[in-house]
């Protein structure tokens, strides 16, 4: 067992630990937006409503196959979400500060498929999502260690 110091030292040390801020505008953290963006977006494909409610107007795109913007981002995301009707997608986590988040999930675009594992980066400004970045990787069917990918 740990000396009593040490327990004291990190409970204090958790307590003295300053929470992510939470935007003045609206009250929520960037962590908070992305979340009820994900919700949204992932979990209850309203793609649309997501994007209209928590991304910016000019939001920036690090996506090659889609251009910046969020009309853009709209035009780019409707002809994915019509042709893949039965899209799953589970949410594993979400993490990050006071501008930057993560959104780590698994994505199966048909019944039966691997998927893929995806992360999702978002920077948050002014409770909007202003800017974002993905790395995509397919599901291996087997792996050379015995950790999942989630």
């Amino acid at each position: 067992m740990a000396p009593k110091w040490i327990l004291v030292a990190f409970a204090l040390s958790a307590i003295t630990a300053p929470a992510p801020a939470a935007d003045t505008k609206c009250g929520m953290t960037a962590v908070e937006i992305v979340t009820k963006f994900s919700q949204l977006f992932f979990v209850e494909k309203k793609w649309r409503e997501a994007f209209m409610t928590y991304v910016a107007e000019d939001y920036t795109q690090h996506n090659p196959m889609a251009q910046d913007g969020r009309e853009d981002a709209l035009r780019h995301l409707g002809p994915i979400f019509d042709a893949n009707p039965d899209l799953r997608i589970e949410i594993k986590q979400i993490f990050g500060d006071e501008s930057r988040v993560a959104v780590h999930y698994l994505s199966v675009m048909k019944p039966g498929a691997r998927g893929s594992a995806a992360v999702d980066m978002f920077r948050v400004k002014d409770c909007k999502i202003v800017e974002h970045w993905d790395v995509i990787q397919p599901m291996p069917v087997k792996s050379a260690n015995p950790h999942p990918m989630f």
